[in-house]
């Protein structure tokens, strides 16, 4: 997937984010609304000199909990939608 979305978080006094929801534009065009019910796990990544706050999350979507990959670019502040997981 790898796709932009837009993400709302909350930010704590460390610093640390915490997702809340994220939309995006599917397949068919249509804007898609997630609601984060918990972050599974989360870590920082690094590859080639790119940051990368990577957030393993699961939500109900489409009548179903999904976990799914978030990732937060540091350098240029995007979140992308990296891919569903199950």
């Amino acid at each position: 997937m790898n796709i932009p979305i837009q993400l709302d978080s909350v930010c704590s006094t460390q610093g640390t984010f915490t997702p809340r929801w994220f939309r995006f534009e599917d397949e068919e065009n249509q804007i898609q609304t997630v609601k984060i019910q918990r972050i599974v796990s989360e870590k920082e990544l690094n590859y080639v000199r790119i940051r990368v706050l990577q957030y393993i999350c699961a939500a109900a979507f489409k009548d179903e909990e999904k976990i799914f990959e978030l990732r937060y670019y540091v350098g240029s502040h995007k979140w992308t939608f990296f891919k569903m997981l199950t």
